[in-house]
């Protein structure tokens, strides 16, 4: 099913609305600090994904938040394989307090792994 078209009037106000406001607050706001009316709270509290999103409002979403923690230890483990295989390469690009840490926490990473692998006879 195609995506429904922003509603102009909803759009205006999305663009018109200061979404900064304190955590305890559930009154919105213009940009210019006035209240919004009810009417008006109302219209944002109704505005659709696909409107928030075209508005540029950054919508909570807890699957896409595993999805990317998920993507990041992927990412972490694919990128780890390279950098402890080819720490030589590395070692220059680094600055010496990231050259530091690396070997810190590779250190950790190993002695990790060694506990974790199976040991052959």
């Amino acid at each position: 099913m195609p995506a429904a078209t922003p509603r102009p009037h909803v759009m205006a106000l999305l663009f018109d609305t200061d979404f900064k406001r304190p955590a305890d607050s559930l009154v919105f706001r213009h940009l210019d600090g006035r209240l919004f009316t009810e009417e008006e709270q109302a219209i944002v509290r109704n505005a659709t994904i696909e409107e928030l999103q075209a508005a540029g409002v950054h919508v909570h979403n807890p699957e896409a938040g595993a999805e990317a923690a998920e993507a990041a230890i992927t990412l972490v483990e694919l990128l780890l394989k390279y950098a402890v295989k080819h720490h030589e390469t590395l070692a220059p690009l680094m600055t010496d307090e990231d050259l530091i840490e690396y070997d810190r926490w590779g250190v950790i990473v190993a002695a990790g792994a060694d506990r974790s692998l199976p040991h052959e006879d």
